[in-house]
């Protein structure tokens, strides 16, 4: 008990607390790895396929509470005369490339190659390894091929619906506005689906900056008409929110399998089975160690995990 206490009030005392955590676990001659991450899903992501190059070797996970706090972190240890071969640190590239205020990315370090590792996994790819794995549908079952056709006009229809919005986002934070994106982790009432076809609701964008403006200060029009022009829609993952993307890949599969299921119904046939951590939105325990991963991830780990 006395352990744990000096523990929690070390901890209690670190700015970062990750850093407090790795300056116990550190041994020099261990051959331990050290995993740091933005945050507590990140492992869900990475882990697996680092896994598959650790072998036995002991591995510690780091939840950092941020990009800049996964940065502060590697500099400080760096600084402090650690050995960092044996560190491994992962950062999303967020909107810092488009807004030119990137972190420092080393040879220590991975950075996604969209937005974020949500993007990663919001793919048909991965929507395909539930459905055959997990649901349960044969490709030889003509009802994939209707749900893949759904899913992706689904998406392209949805990246074009929040194109404007994104475009207002980086307005507003090329102009120092500060949007408090937290309270948008999804897109609920922002966002309709009918029928597996997004679109956005015409309040929605209303909503929208109602629950991101602080102290009411909105980007110039002519910045927003600027963003938005250069998103190029060929290439969303670079631009979409994450959170949005994984969001609406909940939404999208849970409106198609369900359309599946009325037409299955009414032809008599067996219904299929939705997991209920898809539609309690839990994407990272279901597909975190599932869905294939960037070969850049691959090649990170092939360099670093010997």
């Amino acid at each position: 008990m006395d352990d744990y206490a000096v523990y929690l009030a070390e901890e209690a005392k670190s700015d970062i607390v990750a850093l407090h955590q790795f300056r116990l676990l550190y041994e020099p001659t261990s051959g331990s790895y050290h995993f740091f991450f933005e945050g507590e899903e990140d492992c869900l992501f990475y882990m697996p396929e680092a896994r598959r190059y650790t072998g036995t070797k002991a591995v510690h996970i780091y939840d950092c509470g941020g990009k800049r706090n996964v940065i502060e972190v590697r500099n400080t240890i760096i600084a402090d005369g650690y050995d960092p071969t044996e560190c491994l640190f992962f950062v999303d590239r967020d909107y810092d490339d488009l807004l030119g205020t990137q972190v420092v990315v080393d040879d220590l370090t991975y950075m996604t190659d969209g937005y974020s590792i949500e993007n990663d996994i919001s793919t048909w790819e991965s929507a395909r390894i539930l459905l055959t794995d997990i649901v349960g549908i044969s490709a030889a079952d003509p009802e994939l091929a209707r749900i893949e056709a759904a899913f992706k006009g689904g998406f392209a229809a949805f990246y074009r619906a929040i194109w404007p919005l994104t475009g207002w986002i980086l307005a507003s934070k090329h102009a120092g506005l500060a949007p408090n994106l937290q309270n948008t982790t999804g897109l609920k009432g922002i966002v309709r689906v009918s029928n597996a076809v997004p679109s956005l609701n015409r309040a929605g964008f209303a909503q929208f900056k109602r629950r991101v403006v602080v102290n009411g200060r909105l980007p110039l029009v002519a910045s927003v008409v600027r963003w938005t022009r250069a998103l190029d829609l060929d290439i969303p993952k670079l631009w979409v929110r994450g959170k949005y993307d994984i969001w609406f890949f909940q939404k999208i599969l849970l409106a198609v399998l369900d359309e599946a299921n009325a037409r299955r119904k009414q032809a008599g046939g067996r219904a299929l089975r939705i997991p209920g951590s898809l539609r309690d939105g839990r994407i990272f325990e279901l597909l975190g160690g599932r869905s294939p991963v960037p070969l850049t991830l691959q090649d990170f780990y092939k360099n670093r995990l010997n």
